[in-house]
């Protein structure tokens, strides 16, 4: 008998066959597969990875028993090393894991930001000038990153009044000193509405592919008074650009968290 029911997987894997995956993914053959096939692709589009695991998870939809027994047969065993499968509502199962990164950044990294660089401010304060958000892309932004685990919405001790700092309670904040502003465990900040930019660290080659991309620039004090790799990224000009500046406040927290989001992993 089959009724519908969603997991949550978690699963080991080695990046060369990720690879080959993400290019069976793409060609549509996932989608194309019956009678599970749009789910299953959606999952693994959507998949995300722990950096405190280096296990992949998702949430799965699944209609027969034993759980993904077809799924695993068709695709799942000749990319995965399944480790867990557990039964879970489906919309607590994805929030339980929004905190990762994507599954894929570190093999796709970012995509190329669209259009021009906004104008700046190369002094102090450091701000962004135009190509500033409606309020509801600011407020989209400001509640996914200030609902990360462990991080405390506060006052930033070096920036803007209004900035809203990122505070990583201390007992997780296992990062090096440069993913953190000043010795404390603000390890970004968020510029106020009118302006709606961050300021954060990240490590390389991630700090230099935000800047070759077009999502961000150096500090103009970065490698004086600030780490060499602080940033300012930009502000998200729609719903579409949260999801990538999200991504980009991830390999932030993550690394300060003293697990590093890899890049281009072989």
């Amino acid at each position: 008998m089959c009724n519908v029911a969603h997991y949550l997987v978690r699963a080991k894997y080695v990046w060369g066959a990720l690879k080959q995956l993400r290019r069976v993914i793409d060609q549509g053959e996932v989608v194309s597969m019956q009678p599970f096939g749009r789910a299953l692709d959606h999952s693994l589009r959507n998949a995300r990875y722990d950096p405190s695991s280096g296990s992949a998870v998702w949430i799965e939809e699944d209609y027969c028993s034993p759980p993904l027994a077809m799924e695993r047969k068709a695709v799942l065993d000749q990319y995965f090393y399944i480790e867990e499968v557990v039964s879970v509502n489906p919309a607590e199962g994805w929030k339980t894991i929004a905190h990762f990164p994507s599954l894929w950044t570190p093999l796709l990294g970012l995509p190329q930001r669209k259009g021009e660089r906004p104008l700046t401010r190369r002094c102090m304060p450091h701000q962004q000038l135009t190509q500033n958000p409606p309020a509801h892309v600011y407020k989209t932004l400001a509640d996914r990153i200030f609902s990360l685990p462990g991080v405390r919405d506060d006052v930033s001790i070096v920036s803007v009044p209004r900035a809203r700092a990122l505070v990583l309670e201390p007992s997780l904040a296992l990062g090096p000193p440069t993913a953190f502003i000043f010795n404390s465990t603000e390890f970004a900040h968020l510029h106020p509405p009118y302006d709606s930019s961050l300021h954060l660290s990240l490590p390389e080659p991630w700090a230099a592919e935000v800047t070759v991309k077009g999502w961000g620039e150096p500090h103009p004090l970065a490698g004086k008074l600030v780490a060499d790799n602080y940033l300012m990224v930009y502000a998200p000009r729609n719903e579409e650009e949260v999801e990538t500046i999200y991504e980009i406040v991830l390999l932030s927290y993550w690394w300060a968290r003293g697990h590093p989001v890899p890049h281009n992993p072989s």
